[in-house]
């Protein structure tokens, strides 16, 4: 027999350092990570298909192209709107490789990503 309580608002965060902050943080941002592994964007390395890694409070976006990354962080923006979710934006670092090919040459056409309010721009 299951029971369940009444809902309850939870208005703090978890204590950092605590024992038990990375399981509830992995708990409270499951359904991000469900939803960020159906979106079906991610990269391929030999056989094996990464879209997101996640650790304690660390989350990486992996994608193939500029316009796939900014398909993720727009999940990950909804998700955050609709839980009431804030990403640390001074934390938050982005990282571009673009095809070998156009290294050399590439400033004439680096990307932007936002997350939030928050705009990268390469």
């Amino acid at each position: 027999m299951v029971f369940f309580s009444d809902r309850f608002s939870v208005c703090n965060g978890v204590k950092q350092g605590g024992v038990l902050s990375p399981v509830l943080f992995c708990v409270y941002v499951d359904g991000l990570l469900q939803r960020l592994a159906s979106s079906k964007i991610g990269c391929n390395f030999g056989m094996i298909y990464l879209r997101v890694l996640a650790y304690a409070d660390d989350i990486v976006l992996l994608a193939p192209t500029a316009s796939a990354m900014r398909m993720l962080l727009s999940v990950c923006d909804d998700y955050a709107n609709e839980h009431h979710i804030v990403f640390n934006a001074k934390k938050s670092k982005c990282m571009y490789c673009p095809p070998h090919k156009y290294r050399p040459w590439f400033r004439a056409g680096t990307p932007y990503f936002k997350l939030g309010v928050t705009l990268w721009n390469m």
